[in-house]
């Protein structure tokens, strides 16, 4: 796992007023808690923020707060929920969660399919992607970057669950039910005809029948 180390400061709580006035600044409001110790409320660069997220694959992300103005600096924390604007998607609030190095936690991890589906090669079969993340439980050092996934051997109809890779992963408790879908091959999608088209199968087929009406009643004649 790769160290990440992120800078923060210290800042007086306040309402929505201040958490503006803060994100016109270029900062976001956060907030660093668990361990049983005290909230601390704090401001976050919001262009280091947007870069540890946009190189990141998930959300949740282990990393160390450099916190300017607390005793406690260089813990490591785990971003536990980030806040989005509804509209704009802008950032509006963090939350970092305290943990330990050996302490069990709860964590997303992307799934990343690996290979091409031959039902998708070879019989023009459509792959659906299932759940695009596992919740799964573990220590810090061993959270996966993503969950990878071998899809190459799936056919037409054949699907791959949660409980299909656990065994690949024998240091992580996954959370999500070992019957969910992470990939399956649908059949594919008939092509809708032209009006061209189906005027020209609806001109063969009245042939066809034709044929086969005029072939009865001379079979019925003899």
């Amino acid at each position: 796992m790769q160290e990440i180390v992120l800078k923060a400061r210290v800042r007086e709580a306040g309402g929505t007023k201040a958490a503006q006035q803060l994100r016109g600044g270029g900062e976001v409001p956060a907030v660093l808690y668990g361990h049983d110790k005290e909230s601390v409320p704090m401001a976050v660069s919001a262009g280091d923020l947007s870069h540890v997220l946009h190189h990141a694959k998930s959300e949740h992300i282990i990393l160390t707060l450099e916190v300017d103005g607390l005793d406690e600096s260089g813990t490591m924390t785990l971003i536990r929920e980030v806040q989005h604007h509804p509209v704009s998607g802008e950032i509006c609030h963090v939350d970092f969660q305290r943990i330990a190095f050996g302490e069990m936690v709860k964590v997303g991890v992307p799934v990343r399919l690996v290979g091409t589906a031959i039902g998708v090669k070879e019989f023009g079969g459509i792959l659906d992607h299932g759940i695009r993340e596992v919740m799964v439980k573990t220590i810090p050092r061993s959270i996966p970057e993503a969950i990878e996934v071998d899809i190459s051997d799936l056919m037409i109809g054949q699907s791959i669950h949660v409980g299909d890779v656990v065994a690949a992963y024998g240091d992580l408790e996954f959370l999500d039910d070992e019957s969910v879908t992470l990939a399956h091959v649908s059949p594919p999608k008939k092509r809708e005809l032209t009006p061209e088209e189906e005027e020209a199968e609806a001109a063969a087929a009245a042939v066809e029948a034709a044929a086969e009406e005029g072939a009865e009643e001379s079979g019925g004649g003899e």
